[in-house]
């Protein structure tokens, strides 16, 4: 099994102001996290608060910052997705 220090989940983030979302999205996708919560608040006020509602599905949807067992289940997601494909 591969090192679990070198796979990447997408998780909430460990340093969270509100919910941790920005955080785990700017870490995930390598982005810049206080640019990512100037984002989401802009577009949030220019498009009728959707950004919002969209925050609050991921904070529900994304579990807390990476944990053994949420990067252990993305493994055994990956190489199940792998095997099926070379099948």
């Amino acid at each position: 099994m591969q090192n679990l220090e070198k796979v990447k989940v997408l998780t909430r983030g460990e340093s969270e102001l509100i919910a941790g979302v920005c955080s785990g999205l700017s870490d995930y996708y390598c982005l810049r996290k206080n640019g990512l919560r100037l984002a989401f608040i802009l577009l949030s006020i220019i498009s009728f608060f959707l950004p919002a509602i969209v925050y609050i599905v991921l904070w529900l949807i994304l579990p807390k910052y990476p944990s053994t067992q949420a990067m252990a289940r993305h493994l055994r997601r990956k190489a199940l997705l792998k095997k099926s494909l070379s099948s």
